[in-house]
């Protein structure tokens, strides 16, 4: 029996879980850095809900996107005894390139939706823990993560053949 494949989906799932943990946090991390005036950490310590659930959306949005990166379609290549590290840094170029256009779009579609909606201050309905306002945004961020987690898919279905 061949020990690479399932030697892979061990690799790909530890994977998945390092990097799900990480790259979330980078992403609440980011977030916060993109907010105006407001320390996400200390709002939650505070039990600012509208905060977790905006942090929240982030945390499943980041993970949705990131979603098609794990799977690298090994069965059609012909690489020899260096397929499951090959794969391992096709899965590390495809974890990137989902990652960046996760923080990328979530950011994008909070920054153009702030500026739709010139007449709600969305930033100040947060600090003061205004669920309705983090319901409203956190929709926004989960229904763009699930249109960019179809593109990230269509994206790598391209370019993955290409990296060998």
């Amino acid at each position: 029996m061949n020990w690479s494949y399932p030697l892979l989906i061990l690799v790909q799932l530890a994977v998945a879980v390092l990097v799900g943990a990480g790259a979330t946090y980078l992403g609440v991390l980011l977030f916060g850095r993109a907010t105006r005036g407001i320390d996400e950490w200390q709002e939650l310590r505070k039990g600012n809900a509208a905060i977790g659930i905006v942090l929240g959306a982030i945390v499943i949005a980041v993970a949705w996107v990131l979603r098609p990166t794990l799977y690298v379609p090994t069965g059609d290549w012909d690489v020899g005894a260096l397929r499951t590290i090959a794969a391992l840094g096709v899965e590390a170029i495809q974890l990137l390139l989902g990652f960046v256009l996760a923080l990328l779009s979530i950011l994008f579609s909070l920054w153009f939706f702030d500026r739709l909606t010139t007449q709600l201050d969305e930033w100040a309905e947060l600090r003061r823990g205004n669920v309705a306002v983090a319901c409203m945004l956190a929709g926004v961020i989960l229904a763009v993560s699930l249109l960019v987690g179809v593109a990230v898919e269509g994206i790598l279905t391209l370019i993955t053949p290409y990296l060998f």
